[in-house]
C-alpha cells in the first residue's frame, strides 16, 4: 500500500512538473521589429535587447523576434499588439492615428538637438502623467525620439532663406505645418515610399534625418543637405496594458527591468550614433554637399516655425502646460539632473 501510494505521489509530481514545464515552454512573447534583420536598430538594438531578457528569464518565459513584415507593419502594428497577435512592438505613435494626441508634443521644432537628451525626457514626462490619456492602452517598455529632422533636397536649391516653391516630403502632421510655415508645398506620404517619390521628381524635398538614410538608401536621390531641427518623431517599444497585467509578476519585473528611463537614454543614443554615422559618411559621397543656415537665416527659420509650436499648444487640452513642463524636463537632463 505504502509503495504504491509512493508511486502515485512520485507520478502526480512529475505531472506537475511537466505541466509547469509546458506552460513555461508555452509563454511566449512574439516581438515584431517590423524592419529587416540587417537594420542597423535590429542588429545593435533590438535583437541584443531581446537576448539579454531571454538569459535572464531562465526559461520562465521567451522573446521570439519576427522581423520584416510577416506579422505586422507600422500602420498596423498598434493593433496587432492590442489584438495580441504579437505581445511587443516596436513602432510609431504617430501612426496610431488620433491615439498620441499629447505625445506630439515631443515632436516640435526647436525644442532639442539630442536624441539621447529627448528620449530620456520622453521617458520622464510620461511618468508625469501627463501622457496618461495617450498611454491608457499600452505599456512602454522604452520610448525614444529620433533625432531632428533636417532638409534633404534633390538639387542645390535656389535659396536657404526660405522653401518657397518647393514640394516638400513629410511624414506627419506637424512637419506637414512646418514646411509650409517656411514656405514650401507640403506632401504626405509614408516612409517607405519617400524614395521613390524623390526618385519620380514628384518632391523637390524631404524633410527627415539621416536615421532614414542606411533603410531607405535616400543618399541615392538627395545632394544636398541641411542640418537644423525642424522637429522629429517619437517610437516606442510597448506591450498591450491587458496583456502585460495578465502575466505572472515574475515575467513582469524581467521584462520592467529591460525597460525605463536608462533603456530610453541609451536608445536615444544609439540614434544619436546612426545620425552622426551617416551625415559623415554621406557628406564623403561624391557630389554630396552639406548646406548651412547663417545665424540671420537660422534665426528667420526659427521665428517661422514658432507659430507652429504656438499654435500646437494652445489648440490641445493642456498644452500650454506640457510644452512647458516638457520644456523644463528637457532643461534639467541638459544640466545633468
Amino acid at each position: 500500500m505504502k509503495r504504491a501510494f509512493r508511486t502515485a505521489c512520485f507520478a502526480a509530481a512529475a505531472l506537475l512538473a511537466g505541466l509547469a514545464s509546458a506552460s513555461a515552454d508555452d509563454l511566449v512573447l512574439k516581438f515584431v521589429t517590423l524592419d529587416n534583420p540587417d537594420a542597423h536598430h535590429n542588429v545593435r538594438v533590438q535583437h541584443p535587447w531581446a537576448e539579454r531578457i531571454n538569459q535572464q528569464a531562465h526559461g520562465l518565459f521567451r522573446i521570439q523576434v519576427f522581423d520584416g513584415a510577416s506579422i505586422a507593419n507600422q500602420l498596423n502594428v498598434y493593433s496587432r499588439v492590442q489584438d495580441d497577435v504579437a505581445q511587443i512592438g516596436w513602432g510609431l505613435p504617430d501612426l496610431a492615428t488620433g491615439k498620441f494626441k499629447l505625445t506630439q508634443v515631443v515632436e516640435l521644432p526647436y525644442l532639442t538637438t539630442s536624441s539621447e537628451e529627448a528620449s530620456t525626457a520622453f521617458w520622464r514626462l510620461y511618468k508625469t502623467g501627463l501622457l496618461d490619456s495617450d498611454f491608457d492602452q499600452v505599456v512602454p517598455l522604452k520610448l525614444i525620439v529620433f533625432p531632428q529632422s533636417g532638409e534633404q533636397f534633390r538639387e542645390k536649391p535656389a535659396t536657404l532663406d526660405n522653401l518657397n516653391g518647393l514640394k516638400v516630403v513629410v511624414g506627419s502632421k506637424i512637419t506637414s505645418e512646418v514646411a509650409a510655415a517656411l514656405g514650401g508645398a507640403p506632401l504626405a506620404f509614408p516612409i517607405n515610399q519617400y524614395y521613390e517619390v524623390l526618385q519620380r521628381g514628384t518632391a523637390d524635398v524631404v524633410q527627415v534625418g539621416w536615421t532614414a538614410f542606411q533603410p531607405f538608401k535616400l543618399a541615392e536621390v538627395t545632394k544636398y543637405h541641411l542640418d537644423v531641427p525642424l522637429g522629429s518623431a517619437p517610437g516606442y517599444v510597448f506591450m498591450a496594458k491587458k496583456k502585460f497585467e495578465s502575466l505572472p509578476p515574475e515575467v513582469q519585473k524581467i521584462l520592467m527591468a529591460n525597460a525605463g528611463e536608462k533603456e530610453s537614454r541609451d536608445f536615444g543614443k544609439f540614434w544619436d550614433d546612426v545620425n552622426r554615422e551617416w551625415r559623415e559618411s554621406t557628406a564623403k559621397l561624391p557630389g554630396h554637399t552639406l548646406l548651412k543656415l547663417t545665424q540671420e537665416q537660422d534665426k528667420a527659420w526659427h521665428a517661422r516655425v514658432e507659430t507652429v509650436v504656438n499654435a500646437w499648444a494652445q489648440s490641445q487640452p493642456g498644452g500650454e502646460k506640457l510644452l512647458a513642463t516638457y520644456r523644463q524636463i528637457l532643461a534639467d537632463v541638459r544640466a545633468g539632473k
